[in-house]
């Protein structure tokens, strides 16, 4: 049984406020019409059992979760001998590791590495949009079948 709700009318985005990206990914999120639950692990600590569900949902070991780059407040040398724990630690004391956030919908788990990514997550293409006149509103939902541009 997974400790991550698989509803496939529920967006989840784990992300940290700490990161550029994460804050920009949830701007993107927000403005789609599907149901939404954010966790900002900068405001509310993951259990241990969510992460390992994380790391296995989208194929990755734990540490490749995290990013160790552009963190001037840690003095982290030789991570490549990291296990579960070491990294388990880290995460709950410094958010910010967690670079690329993770998007789940159903059973479909990606991390997110840059804005346009998340959009597959909604179907969402340019591709069979019509052209329409100023001020009429777009289709902003998806007109090609198992078709993804990203």
């Amino acid at each position: 049984m997974s400790v991550i709700s698989t509803d496939e009318n529920l967006l989840t985005l784990v992300y940290s406020s700490k990161s550029h990206l994460g804050k920009q990914v949830l701007g993107y999120v927000q403005g789609v019409g599907d149901d939404l639950r954010s966790i900002d692990i900068a405001e509310t600590k993951l259990g241990h059992a969510m992460w390992v569900t994380l790391a296995d949902g989208v194929g990755k070991d734990l540490g490749e979760l995290f990013s160790l780059e552009n963190t001037e407040t840690l003095d982290i040398e030789n991570s490549d001998s990291f296990d579960t724990d070491d990294w388990l630690k880290l995460i709950d004391n410094n958010p910010e590791l967690l670079q690329n956030p993770i998007a789940i919908k159903g059973k479909t788990f990606k991390q997110v590495t840059s804005r346009s990514e998340v959009l597959q997550f909604f179907g969402v293409d340019s591709a069979g949009l019509e052209k329409k006149n100023m001020g009429e509103e777009p289709t902003t939902s998806s007109t090609t079948k198992g078709e993804s541009f990203i």
